[in-house]
């Protein structure tokens, strides 16, 4: 995100209508069986400019937006590790053999189609990481409704981003929200409407040191609650991805892992 000071105020009102859409999110097919949900979007995302118009339709990384990111796309560890989670799943789901090299085909080609299998959103619309390392209060010097950073946090969790969350999930009814990061289950939570759901925990243990999901069932979707895809903690290893793509894969059926050409002309 670029973090050139901004020239117009926003109002409390103008930021709350425009973090309720799909602003902040990767995209992909909403009508997927198979959701990720982050804290925060990647860094790069577009910049907050005037005038603010809510994104009323997701986005996706279609040929264009490949073409226009290839170059950058080799460091997106996180998105590479959902499309070996993704690909894992395929597999498994199609009874199929999985390739060493069938996450990167499915990265370069695939992941967030139009139509393809799974969508990605975030909790909060801003990058909570900023280019350059540039301080919260120093990117949005003269948004008094985004500074401090917990009145912004304040404005998404009791305003409509977490309501426009809980509403599309409703709308859409995928079968799976993967939700990256354990320690921000309370968001989580109160995101999508989980507070008096009871959960259950499921110890993935594949061949490295175990992980713990928590696993809460509502309304015909299943939210995992998972460690994040970095950090000591996280899910990183090759083998735990393969096995979290697994577990999400008792979830789903052949038909809600369409064919690979879908939504997109490379096959």
């Amino acid at each position: 995100m670029r973090t050139e000071e901004l020239r117009t105020a926003f109002t409390r009102e103008q930021l709350d209508r425009y973090f309720a859409s799909y602003v902040g999110m990767e995209g992909g097919n909403p009508g997927a069986a198979v959701w990720f949900c982050d804290s925060s979007p990647h860094p790069r995302a577009e910049p907050l400019m005037a005038p603010l118009v809510p994104h009323a339709q997701p986005r996706a990384w279609d040929d264009v937006y490949r073409d226009g990111h290839r170059d950058h796309m080799a460091r997106w560890q996180s998105h590479q590790k959902i499309a070996r989670i993704m690909s894992a799943a395929r597999a498994h789901v199609l009874k199929a053999p999985l390739g060493e090299r069938d996450w990167k085909h499915y990265f370069d080609h695939h992941l967030y189609a139009p139509y393809g299998a799974e969508f990605k959103l975030s909790l909060f619309p801003l990058p909570a990481g900023l280019i350059n390392q540039t301080p919260w209060s120093k990117a949005f010097r003269g948004q008094p409704e985004l500074v401090p950073k917990q009145r912004y946090l304040d404005l998404c969790r009791s305003g409509r981003r977490f309501s426009f969350i809980d509403e599309i999930r409703q709308l859409w009814r995928p079968k799976v929200v993967v939700c990256l990061g354990e320690r921000h289950a309370d968001d989580f939570a109160q995101a999508f409407a989980l507070e008096d759901v009871r959960g259950t925990d499921y110890i993935l243990q594949p061949a490295d040191l175990p992980k713990t999901l928590r696993v809460l069932e509502r309304d015909g979707t299943a939210w995992i609650i998972c460690p994040a895809l970095a950090g000591a903690a996280g899910l990183t290893s090759d083998v735990l991805l393969d096995a979290m793509g697994q577990y999400i894969a008792g979830w789903l059926q052949p038909a809600d892992v369409p064919a690979l050409c879908s939504g997109t002309a490379t096959c």
